[in-house]
């Protein structure tokens, strides 16, 4: 199983101070940050994150993705999500721009499935990132400030106006992407599809244990979206080429993990939140989906 960077990870290969947060927490928090990247590392190591990273950059460097490496020659804004591989090197000497920290439990629930909706569109490229024209740069570059500089101040609410930069950065790059791709009339969403994807997100992230999943298969969606569960299936297979059932367990699965990662829930616990009855039935539907049982996940975690 590959290792993945985490947020202490970063702090410590970046040289910089550790935020209180995460020493608080022993980096399991919720975490926010922006920071310039005047005194960014020279290379970033090829691996997964188990964070989202919004990089807004300018000067030269090679980007390394699964799909082979990109040349980054001009100011660019480029997204990392966990469980997203990339590495960086620096080819210039100048590197300017700013970098924005953030994890799953900083994010709110709309916040998460906007995050979605953009990676949606770099589905086809690379890596997600966009090259930016000297307009759109500087008007990235005035959300990151803003950014900074709420985040800086004691303003009661700051974490809203955060949030509302992250949205301008988000629907800022889908508009780019969509401007140079623009999508063909018969992939827009669906609006059932859509009305099912937005009811699977509302049920996540999973904040207590004591409560479980009320819709966990098709037919649940079906009766909750009151339509049949094969025009539901058929909708939903021929947007995102998936069915139903899979998407669902996708999910699941991801949540699952965050679980896992992130708080001390018991097996059963987490079995039961997913909407489990027996803990063996969640043991036996994880080692399928993932290839090993929760505990030897979490076990991994920690080496």
């Amino acid at each position: 199983m590959d290792k993945q960077e985490t947020l202490i990870h970063y702090y410590q290969a970046t040289n910089r101070a550790l935020p209180f947060d995460l020493q608080c927490s022993n980096g399991t928090g919720s975490h926010f940050n922006v920071l310039k990247r005047d005194q960014c590392a020279v290379s970033i190591p090829f691996n997964r994150k188990n964070y989202y990273k919004i990089c807004l950059t300018t000067g030269q460097a090679i980007l390394n993705t699964d799909n082979g490496t990109v040349e980054i020659n001009q100011p660019a804004v480029f997204f990392s999500k966990p469980d997203l591989k990339f590495g960086w090197k620096n080819v210039s000497e100048e590197q300017g721009g700013y970098v924005c920290l953030f994890n799953e439990q900083y994010i709110c629930t709309e916040l998460k499935r906007e995050l979605d909706t953009l990676y949606v569109t770099f589905e086809n490229s690379p890596y997600p990132f966009l090259f930016l024209d000297p307009a759109q740069f500087d008007a990235f570059r005035h959300y990151f400030q803003l950014m900074q500089t709420e985040y800086q101040q004691n303003f009661e609410h700051k974490d809203k106006m955060i949030e509302s930069a992250l949205k301008l950065i988000i629907y800022s790059s889908i508009k780019i992407r969509s401007d140079a791709c623009p999508p063909a009339r018969n992939t827009l969403p669906n609006r059932l599809v859509h009305k099912f994807l937005n009811l699977l997100e509302s049920q996540f992230p999973i904040d207590a244990p004591g409560h479980s999943l009320l819709l966990k298969t098709p037919a649940d969606f079906a009766r909750q979206l009151c339509v049949h569960v094969n025009h539901l299936n058929n909708s939903v297979k021929k947007y995102t080429g998936k069915p139903t059932s899979r998407i669902i367990q996708e999910k699941m699965v991801k949540e699952a993990k965050n679980l896992l990662r992130y708080t001390d829930w018991d097996i059963s616990e987490i079995a039961y939140s997913l909407g489990f009855e027996h803990p063996q039935n969640f043991n036996n539907f994880f080692k399928k989906q993932v290839g090993e049982s929760p505990n030897l996940f979490k076990s991994n975690l920690r080496s």
